[in-house]
């Protein structure tokens, strides 16, 4: 009996050995456990669109991970830029970033739509007109909630510095659509599958749509710490998305196809 626990004790740290050394290094990836349907924590676990790109990568170029669970973006780039976090995903590239991060090659396209309350009659500016001064002269008179720490480009950045009463920022879309649903700002900015998933919820049905107003849409990246990877590692990385991006486009149309988003 004794040799039998011994026997089943080696076995156990030569797989847990085995496993520590299937890969070539551990990155702390930082997560939300309540962003659906990119990632979300169940039953201890966390499932979405996001952790399943990140994962099919990671694993296709060697590396193993460990989620880093926080309540935000800014807290997310706070945490990296104190060497907490190795890699956020979902990370758009921005000069700004670039003096303290690397970026992987872009691995999917980020879609930001004006979502507002189905009382909100306002006439909105076409979508080729996403500028500061259109945003202005459209939104100024209006409350707009935003994601704390998102980046939506140079036109609502503009808007932003020339009308900064005029953006409430929250850590969670459904704090965003709250605030929509009781009137408190007439618009937020969303992603699109966040949104889509949103407005099927009991909660916001009926009552929250999606405009047509495209704010953003723009390639996003693994953003990564400065020297985390070698430079072959980050080949790795890069070619890791290259090779799968026909399964990375194939789960992304599966979240389309699940809340009716061409």
């Amino acid at each position: 009996m004794i040799n039998l626990c011994v026997l089943t004790l080696m076995l156990v740290t030569l797989t847990l050995s085995r496993a520590a050394y299937s890969c070539e290094k551990t990155l702390r990836v930082s997560t939300s456990g309540n962003w659906p349907p990119y990632s979300q924590r169940v039953n201890g676990h966390y499932e979405g669109l996001e952790v399943e790109v990140v994962e099919l990568v990671l694993k296709e170029a060697g590396f193993c991970w460990q989620y880093v669970e926080l309540p935000s973006s800014s807290r997310a780039f706070k945490q990296f830029q104190e060497n907490k976090v190795d890699l956020i995903p979902a990370a758009s590239f921005t000069q700004s970033r670039r003096k303290y991060a690397e970026f992987s090659l872009p691995y999917r396209q980020e879609v930001m739509l004006l979502f507002a309350h189905q009382d909100n009659t306002d006439t909105m500016m076409h979508d080729g007109l996403i500028t500061s001064i259109a945003l202005l002269r459209h939104l100024k008179n209006n409350l707009v909630a935003t994601s704390r720490g998102s980046v939506y480009g140079q036109g609502f950045e503009g808007f932003r510095k020339a009308c900064e009463d005029c953006v409430v920022e929250t850590n969670f879309a459904h704090e965003r659509f709250n605030l929509i649903k009781h009137k408190r700002v007439e618009y937020a900015v969303e992603d699109i599958l966040t949104g889509a998933h949103l407005t099927q919820d009991a909660d916001y049905k009926g009552v929250i749509r999606a405009t047509t107003i495209k704010i953003y849409d723009n390639p996003i990246h693994y953003m990564l710490r400065p020297g985390m990877l070698s430079e072959p590692q980050l080949r790795q990385l890069n070619l890791a998305i290259i090779k799968n991006r026909q399964r990375i486009e194939e789960i992304i149309q599966k979240y389309k196809q699940r809340y009716g988003v061409d």
